[in-house]
């Protein structure tokens, strides 16, 4: 049989065979990413029944917050064995105010609200952690570190850090850099940054016994000094300039010179090429106006926020029912109007709310419709005079790809939150300072009351000082209180004294989410949403070493006083150097998982661990991908650790090199 020139070719034989051979090519990458040995730091056990240390939120707890040993147990034993059945006969959610266990069917912080108790909170993907996946490498292939204990310096300076955190949830970030104004319960900015300079892990003092996980988190941190050292991050992007990053704020423009990157259609041209009509509809838009363009929507940079002020599970009562499972959420109160995202508790409401990936979506649109942002040089079609990127390597690759690399982050922590560390969150760390303050024998075991009152020592008194006030102050203020007669009612009810409340201010009414605190979902997913940006989008100049500065001028929100739109509008920064295009990638990453924290939900740690956590899922992801290409390829940017780091693939299975040499020490580097 003869073909004409322009007849098809079938290939289906051939073309099967090939893409088993490529899977089949891919199967040894699983055994080159790490061996997914994870350890912990032993708290599960070390403090008897009570199991204060680890995570058990919507499981029942006696007055003083200790679990229904039983139905901790019975968790415990139906996750390792992935035993969905067992799940559902826990003393949860439908099955929680039936249980028989403690008599909370009637919860004492709701008992005369309006409408009666609220409803129970269910656990939040327990069984996730067990899931397969066949691309990338597996959720058990990574490990993170034994999370810190509690008598430890480290962890000490994250409730010290997450009480400062609480204190200037309503301080715009720009007077917190600056050292300026009051946070609240009584203490100035300055007078958080003192305390926190005198914390010994955060000032060097406790440097020579970390072990070698707490001493790379140390050496990440730098030295606390002055406002702008103030709630970094661990990457050099993440320590200059504004805190928030300008992907936060930014907005794209209608003016890109053809040939800087790609249209969603495929097509080389400005972003304005439609016309005279759509020119003339944004004509006036630049970067500091904060819209971005979604095709021929916008979205505005603006975001609803929380009124200031408010803060939850300030009471014993509002703690006790959020450890229960009492379902408060929807008790949010909001701003009566948008503005950027100016303080803590704006971008902790952000975090509240949004979509995993929703940040690097939009950063992903901004890079993609803007000028300044080209792509990878590595990438086939850069220096094509024939192709242009869409299918592969265009806009519906990399806005699919952000989105992708987010599930397999978020199965990946998940295996850890569950099956390994079941971490406390910080809201039960608070609440055993406090209860230490009240009663140390109601912590019920002498070892977990020494390691408790080792930790309070390194928190200084003025942090813990001004924290009792401004619970005080929020439960005074509170239009839900707790009965007059709680401690009558409820025998063993700890009648916690306001000068000794020593609770954790929460942004949120329900408290933390119900899943484990180790690792972070939001930090694992901004771990790899802002790999895959940074692998796909050119992050140097010529000279493959300097980083490409950001393109446009960089802003803050306007919260200056007499400014009656109070952050609603940009205003250029007096200081534009030094800010990158991966700079700020890396910021964002940072400020959507340290939101979390300024929101009281996680500790530093699980920021620190959960980043890198996931860039090594979207790197084994992207490793992959490039595998199945016919042509040389290769994409370059820097890690959350600062080394060079390259995919590169010629036809082939691919390979990754960190700093030059082979990735399999970096893919194992955190398990210990």
């Amino acid at each position: 049989m003869s073909t004409t020139l322009g007849s098809p070719v079938p290939d289906c034989h051939a073309r099967a065979q090939q893409a088993a051979e490529r899977r089949e090519a891919l199967a040894p990458l699983a055994n080159q990413r790490g061996r997914g040995y994870t350890t912990v730091n032993g708290e599960e056990t070390a403090f008897g029944l009570g199991r204060f240390a680890n995570y058990h939120k919507s499981l029942p707890h006696d007055l003083t917050g200790k679990v229904h040993a039983p139905s901790y147990h019975a968790m415990v034993a139906a996750l390792v064995a992935g035993n969905s059945g067992a799940l559902e006969t826990l003393p949860v959610g439908a099955n929680r105010s039936n249980s028989g266990v403690f008599d909370d069917s009637n919860p004492p912080q709701y008992a005369d609200y309006p409408g009666g108790a609220p409803g129970y909170r269910k656990l939040t993907s327990p069984l996730t952690g067990l899931v397969g996946d066949t691309q990338g490498a597996d959720a058990g292939a990574f490990a993170i570190s034994p999370a810190p204990t509690i008598a430890s310096p480290e962890f000490a300076a994250e409730m010290a850090e997450l009480y400062a955190m609480a204190l200037c949830r309503d301080v715009p970030f720009t007077d917190i850099a600056a050292a300026n104004g009051n946070a609240a319960g009584g203490i100035t900015v300055q007078g958080v940054i003192d305390a926190l300079e005198n914390v010994p892990f955060l000032n060097g003092g406790a440097v020579g016994n970390l072990s070698s996980a707490a001493r790379r988190r140390y050496d990440s941190r730098g030295i606390v000094t002055g406002g702008n050292a103030l709630f970094r991050g661990s990457t050099r992007g993440s320590k200059h300039g504004h805190w928030t990053s300008q992907f936060l704020l930014t907005g794209s423009t209608n003016d890109r010179p053809a040939g800087t990157f790609l249209n969603l259609d495929g097509t080389n041209a400005p972003n304005n090429a439609a016309g005279a009509a759509f020119r003339g509809i944004f004509a006036e838009v630049d970067h500091n106006d904060g819209f971005v363009f979604y095709g021929t929507q916008v979205i505005d940079q603006r975001s609803i926020v929380a009124t200031p002020g408010v803060d939850y599970l300030t009471n014993w009562a509002a703690w006790l029912d959020s450890q229960n499972g009492v379902n408060a959420n929807g008790f949010d109160v909001f701003l009566g109007r948008r503005r950027y995202l100016t303080t803590p508790r704006d971008i902790a409401t952000y975090v509240h709310f949004d979509a995993l990936y929703q940040a690097y979506h939009v950063a992903c649109l901004i890079m993609l419709n803007g000028g300044g942002f080209p792509i990878d040089r590595g990438l086939p079609e850069t220096n094509s005079t024939t192709r242009s990127a869409f299918a592969s390597f265009g806009g519906p690759h990399i806005l699919s790809l952000v989105t992708e690399v987010a599930t397999r982050a978020l199965k990946a922590v998940w295996r850890q939150k569950w099956m390994h560390h079941r971490r406390m969150r910080p809201e039960v760390a608070a609440a055993l300072i406090t209860l230490h303050a009240d009663d140390p024998a109601q912590l019920g075991n002498g070892d977990l009351a020494d390691a408790v009152s080792a930790l309070t020592a390194q928190i200084p008194s003025s942090l813990l000082g001004a924290i009792s006030a401004h619970n005080a102050a929020m439960n005074a203020a509170s239009a839900i209180t707790p009965k007059p007669n709680l401690t009558a009612d409820f025998p063993g009810f700890p009648d916690i004294a306001d000068t000794a409340n020593y609770l954790l201010p929460i942004a949120f009414p329900e408290g933390s989410p119900t899943h484990p605190a180790y690792g972070a979902g939001h930090a694992t997913v901004a771990g790899a949403c802002v790999t895959a940006l940074k692998a796909f989008f050119e992050m140097f100049e010529a000279d493959g070493v300097t980083e490409r500065p950001w393109p446009w001028p960089v802003f803050a929100p306007d919260f200056s006083p007499g400014n009656q739109n109070e952050g609603g509008e940009l205003q250029p920064l007096a200081d534009q150097a030094g800010y990158t295009v991966q700079g700020e990638l890396d910021k964002l990453a940072m400020n959507i998982a340290n939101a979390r924290n300024m929101a009281g939900v996680h500790f530093y740690t699980d920021y620190y661990e959960s980043v890198r956590l996931g860039e090594r899922i979207a790197v084994s992801i992207i490793e992959e991908q490039l595998s199945l290409y016919d042509e040389p390829i290769s994409m370059r940017f820097t890690t959350f650790d600062g080394e060079p780091i390259q995919i590169v693939a010629n036809g082939g299975p691919s390979r990754v090199l960190v700093d030059g040499t082979r990735a399999e020490d970096w893919y194992g580097r955190y398990s210990s």
